[in-house]
């Protein structure tokens, strides 16, 4: 008998795990998703911003040498291009619907992720070259009155910023996304596990 009072005060000492909420999971899946969402949107809003701005500064000075032209247009054509790949993105991620099937919505996540990784490397990657490829052209005209001290301040400050917005900002927004993909296929994850054994 004193076995069986041990099993029973065993049994009554073990905490039971409760199975999650799903409304509560998927409401901070939710969460995540719109915030990843808005977070590019402003970032393209913001590169949309920088076009208008070019286009104020080709209408208001009188370039006088055809490399300027062609470096605005691949200033353009970059950023158009890279703001339409975000916003694919946008899109690809609005259409994932967390209530469907847990399977379902971990393959889309998965997915997802994936050409998340791919705009995060080598679409970057690329932007990054070609913008400064463009930038390298437009210098050519702007900074042609200039002395060689001017130059090089400038030339050294543009350098420094390029090397920061790359390999430290855009590194730290890139792992910023991954960890809100990753949280959302997690409790999509965790739905799984818990609802469908």
């Amino acid at each position: 008998m004193k076995e069986f009072d041990n099993l029973q005060e065993l049994w009554k000492q073990q905490k039971q795990n409760p199975l999650p909420d799903v409304s509560v999971i998927i409401a901070k899946a939710k969460k995540e998703k719109q915030s990843m969402t808005n977070k590019i949107v402003i970032q393209v809003a913001t590169l949309l911003l920088a076009v208008v701005a070019i286009i104020m500064v080709v209408a208001a000075i009188d370039f006088k040498m055809a490399t300027t032209y062609i470096g605005v247009g691949l200033m353009f054509l970059t950023i158009l291009v890279f703001s339409g790949i975000r916003l694919y993105q946008v899109y690809k991620l609005k259409n994932i619907d967390l209530t469907q099937n847990p399977k379902k919505v971990l393959a889309e996540l998965e997915t997802f992720y994936a050409f998340q990784q791919f705009v995060n490397t080598k679409c970057t990657l690329a932007y990054f070259i070609l913008l400064n490829i463009a930038f390298g052209f437009y210098f050519i005209e702007v900074m042609q009155p200039m002395s060689a001290m001017l130059k090089t301040i400038v030339l050294v400050v543009y350098i420094a910023w390029m090397f920061i917005a790359y390999f430290f900002l855009g590194k730290k927004q890139k792992e910023k996304e991954y960890a809100k993909t990753k949280a959302i296929i997690d409790s999509i994850r965790k739905i799984e596990k818990e609802y469908e054994e």
